[in-house]
């Protein structure tokens, strides 16, 4: 049966509403009427919170359906879940690097896939890619390909739906003082190729977690993005925004042996190009 709210408030899915950038967002959309549909596989299956994978295609399509019959609509669809790691890629277990990219890229994949067949002209989908998704950092390098694989998704949708009056927009925040680096996977293991070079790089992003942007603030202005804006990406920090403008102006080499030399104290081999 649905809801006799369905015609009258709207609807947004927010995975990864528990804690965090989705918990604030969640907040706001509520303040401003929303229905707000949390899937989380960590909460408590009680009023609108979904105990839901987003790794489990079957279990994300049959709980988008139920929320979808429930309430008649879907207007909007915050892709948030994502998993963090760090370490040197061929040490990284496997498994772990197919979570990530099961969490960040398949579930928004899959979350996206079950709603778009429920929503309507002016639905609106939001990609929470990343800062690591448009510029490398050295033993990052799992993380920004998940996050650059949800940034290319998010545009290429908005190219794919620009006929049928459903945006597609993709967030790409910098360092944020969530509890996301102290629940992601870090692994320091090491071997001559590397030295002390993985340690440092670990060591020099948990030294950062003071300056990072609140949550509240982070989110004040990703949820301006998000309902008023109009872009196809949006970056957020202006010290991210700089960052990026110099990937994008100086030749790839030399950019990436600046970064790696601040990052991790070692230049790449190579001429610029």
């Amino acid at each position: 049966m649905k809801d006799r709210r369905s015609s009258e408030v709207k609807v947004v899915i927010i995975s990864g509403a528990t804690s965090g950038i989705g918990k604030a967002l969640a907040e706001r959309y509520r303040a401003d009427g929303y229905t707000v549909c949390n899937l989380s596989r960590s909460c408590e299956t009680e009023g609108d919170n979904y105990k839901c994978d987003v790794t489990d295609e079957e279990k994300v399509t049959a709980t988008v359906d139920e929320i979808a019959a429930k309430y008649g609509r879907i207007d909007v669809v915050i892709n948030n879940a994502g998993s963090g790691i760090s370490g040197a890629l061929e040490l990284v277990p496997m498994e772990r690097v197919r979570q990530v990219m099961d969490v960040s890229y398949y579930g928004s994949l899959y979350l996206t896939r079950a709603c778009l067949k429920h929503m309507k002209a002016g639905g609106r989908l939001v990609f929470m890619s990343s800062i690591c998704g448009l510029t490398p950092t050295p033993f990052h390098s799992i993380y920004c390909s998940a996050k650059a694989a949800v940034l290319m998704l998010g545009e290429a949708l908005r190219m794919e739906l620009s006929q049928t009056g459903i945006t597609s927009v993709t967030i790409c925040p910098g360092e944020i003082r969530t509890n996301f680096t102290a629940n992601k996977y870090v692994d320091a293991q090491t071997n001559e190729k590397y030295g002390n070079r993985v340690a440092t790089a670990i060591k020099k992003g948990e030294s950062r977690e003071s300056k990072r942007m609140s949550v509240d603030k982070a989110a004040d202005k990703i949820y301006k993005k998000i309902v008023k804006g109009r872009k196809a990406m949006y970056i957020i920090g202006g010290k991210y925004k700089f960052l990026n403008f110099l990937r994008r102006i100086m030749p790839t080499t030399a950019y990436l042996n600046m970064a790696n030399k601040v990052l991790s104290g070692k230049e790449v081999e190579g001429t610029a190009q």
